[in-house]
């Protein structure tokens, strides 16, 4: 095991002084006897260093609602709603710039609106053709009080003539994980609703309701060294379709010296550099029914059903949904990770008479049954791919995010209560609870590393290789298989007393 010394394990710490603020104000107000309005306003900002973002004072969260009766038999209400609702900025990803993510090279070149919350230590990128060298530039960096960098490190004429330091013996660059814009604005929501009610029997509601959602200046970050395309590739999509995908691998006699084919960047001495910004947004609409009875005659029941779609461009500082080609946004946008399409959620209650033999009374008997469609995964190529230094987001060919359909889910979950007097106000409750009874195995994420740039077998032996292939012509033998599930069955006893 490695041991660090004090010195390294303390060069990572920093402050970052923070604030959130809000206030709010509401009113309601009965119109008439059948129309009911409620209106008010929401005013919230949050405080960082000057050097770091800039305080967003125009935060107003404007909301109303409204609900009119239609005043007949079967009680119509008519339920109307709009309102802004911002979020916060994500405070542990800018805080993280102070240990390491923000880089110690300062803005990049030419942004100077970039903010100046600088790290501690260094971050770089360094790959070399053998284990060997990697292994030599790790000790170097761990040995010793600091360490030191593989730019520092003599290395004179091992790996070619000329060679001076250990850094030339393969790709070395600083690497910027984060670094905000200074005017990041805050996230918010655009909402409207709109709804009717009714009892269509008895004891019985029955509710409709029309829902719109947009998310504006949501928060992610793309890399700001990405170079210009250097060549233009034709490639596949998953249906068979050719179509053109920029790539930036270094051509001969390019400005950073670099062998012809290797990855290419921007600036010659960067890795990656990733600006985070609020440019991304989304879009949801969804479509809300729900019945109801209300307990009588000791059973209730609910069934709820949601048909939805959400469309987004990527709204998420998560290193897989950084853009493909950062000067082109736009082709990120497609159906979300998030979307769900069909969800259906059963429930029903039912509980034996206090007045029923000490055998059967008193007795709760609870079950929910949820049916939700697939939700979809993006395909990727499992490698830098187009060139860029980075890889994480590579997709195989020219597929859109989200192609890979994943699985549906279906669960029951039951619950079993009686209730025993003790005395006249004292009681004992014994509950078991089982989530999940059927034990059925709901897949939650995908292996969905195709494992080429292209698909196969379109794609051709230059790039599928000889075989052999697998789902959906995949190299991979482990493309398309369960990388996480949702929980098992689970079974839980308890007891509640009260007085």
């Amino acid at each position: 095991m490695t041991s660090f010394t004090p010195a390294i394990h303390n060069q990572a710490q920093g402050q970052l002084a923070h604030t959130y603020n809000g206030l709010y104000i509401m009113d309601k107000w009965r119109a008439t006897s059948r129309l009911t309005l409620n209106g008010g306003i929401r005013w919230e900002w949050e405080t960082w260093p000057s050097a770091v973002l800039n305080t967003q004072w125009k935060n107003f969260d404007p909301r109303i609602g409204l609900a009119y009766n239609l005043g007949t038999r079967k009680n119509f209400v008519i339920r109307s709603g709009f309102g802004l609702f911002h979020g916060i900025i994500p405070a542990p990803l800018l805080a993280c710039q102070i240990p390491s993510c923000g880089g110690t090279i300062g803005k990049y070149p030419g942004r100077s609106f970039e903010d100046s919350l600088g790290a501690t230590t260094r971050l770089f990128a360094f790959a070399s053709v053998g284990a060997g060298i990697d292994n030599l530039a790790l000790s170097k960096l761990l040995a010793g009080p600091n360490g030191t960098y593989p730019d520092a490190v003599p290395f004179p004429n091992v790996c070619f003539p000329g060679e001076t330091t250990l850094s030339q013996c393969g790709f070395f660059g600083d690497a910027v994980i984060v670094r905000f814009v200074q005017n990041h604005q805050n996230p918010y929501g655009i909402q409207a609703s709109l709804g009717v009610e009714f009892e269509p029997f008895p004891d019985t509601t029955l509710n409709v309701t029309g829902m719109h959602v947009r998310g504006v200046h949501l928060g992610s970050f793309f890399n700001v060294n990405q170079p210009a395309p250097t060549a233009v590739a034709t490639l596949h999509d998953s249906q068979g379709n050719t179509g053109p995908k920029n790539t930036f691998f270094n051509l001969p006699g390019n400005a950073c010296g670099a062998p012809p084919g290797t990855p290419g960047t921007a600036q010659c001495n960067i890795a990656v550099y990733f600006e985070a910004t609020s440019r991304w947004d989304s879009v949801f609409d969804g479509l809300l029914v729900s019945f109801n009875k209300r307990m009588t005659h000791h059973f209730s029941y609910g069934i709820s059903y949601t048909w939805s779609k959400t469309i987004d461009d990527g709204p998420n500082p998560s290193f897989v949904l950084i853009p493909q080609d950062s000067k082109n946004f736009a082709a990120e946008r497609a159906v979300s990770a998030d979307d769900v399409r069909h969800r259906f959620v059963a429930n029903a209650t039912s509980e034996t008479p206090h007045t029923w033999n000490f055998a059967g009374r008193d007795f709760q008997f609870g079950l929910i049954l949820t049916l939700q469609s697939p939700q979809y995964f993006t395909k990727f190529a499992g490698f830098d791919a187009n060139g860029d230094v980075f890889g994480n987001n590579d997709r195989v060919g020219i597929e859109p995010r989200n192609t890979f359909r994943g699985d549906s889910l279906q669960t029951v979950d039951l619950r079993l209560a009686r209730t025993f007097d003790i005395r006249e106000k004292q009681k004992l409750q014994l509950i078991a609870e089982a989530f999940n009874l059927l034990n059925t195995v709901n897949v939650r994420f995908f292996n969905t590393v195709y494992g080429t740039a292209d698909f196969c077998p379109v794609g051709g032996v230059a790039v599928c290789g000889s075989g052999p292939l697998f789902k959906q012509g995949s190299p991979n033998p482990l493309y398309g298989t369960p990388r996480a599930v949702f929980n098992p069955r689970q079974i839980q006893f308890a007891f509640r007393y009260t007085f």
